[in-house]
């Protein structure tokens, strides 16, 4: 009789077991794709909409605001050539600048009205292989070395931000302000300043 309701026992304690080990597995995730653009804000940090929003009005602002023309009236009709340098984050969120950067650049090189040379991180893979191909390349397609095109511009900015908290801490208000420049590399004046701001609202439900 005790050997037949230890074995009883044992065989509800598997059971049991069995019907729990799928809620020890993976959580299952569903995923859908959705158009880049689409504004989906899962909190109140800088995202992809953030930075679209800075690269465009960016872009907007440079091309409109004439620098562009009084330059080449100045230099013999010739296009400012431009370079990518530091943006200094001082928000207290982690921010890729280059979601903002790469964009900017691409639309200012495709408008025609600029020149755009690589940036400082990007240099040393070419000058490597121009280096190999003074070796291993033939006379007639080797590149001559000490010949880079020197930028007239460079693109600086920064990025601060503010938070402020409701004293029952339901909700939070995040401001940002991304600021860029083009500064003359000879003469450190500086040819445009563009400004976007961005302020969103978080509520907790």
């Amino acid at each position: 009789m005790i050997t037949r309701t230890r074995c009883t026992l044992a065989m509800v304690l598997l059971a049991a077991g069995a019907m729990a080990l799928p809620a020890c597995g993976p959580t299952k995730r569903e995923v859908e794709r959705v158009d880049p653009a689409t504004t989906k804000d899962l909190d109140y940090r800088f995202n992809d909409t953030d930075a679209r929003l800075v690269w465009q009005g960016m872009v907007n602002d440079a091309t409109f605001r004439g620098w562009i023309d009084r330059w080449k009236a100045e230099h013999g009709g010739n296009r400012p050539i431009m370079i990518v340098g530091p943006i200094t984050n001082r928000s207290q969120d982690y921010i890729d600048t280059g979601l903002f950067t790469m964009n900017f650049e691409r639309e200012m090189l495709n408008t025609g009205h600029v020149r755009v040379v690589s940036m400082r991180d990007q240099r040393g893979a070419l000058r490597d292989e121009r280096l190999q191909g003074q070796e291993w390349n033939s006379p007639e397609t080797r590149k001559l070395m000490k010949n880079e095109l020197g930028a007239d511009l460079m693109l600086m900015g920064n990025i601060i931000d503010v938070v402020q908290r409701s004293l029952d801490n339901r909700q939070l208000t995040k401001y940002y302000q991304v600021g860029l420049e083009l500064t003359n590399i000879e003469t450190n004046e500086k040819v445009w300043m563009g400004n976007v701001e961005i302020k969103k609202v978080a509520t907790l439900r």
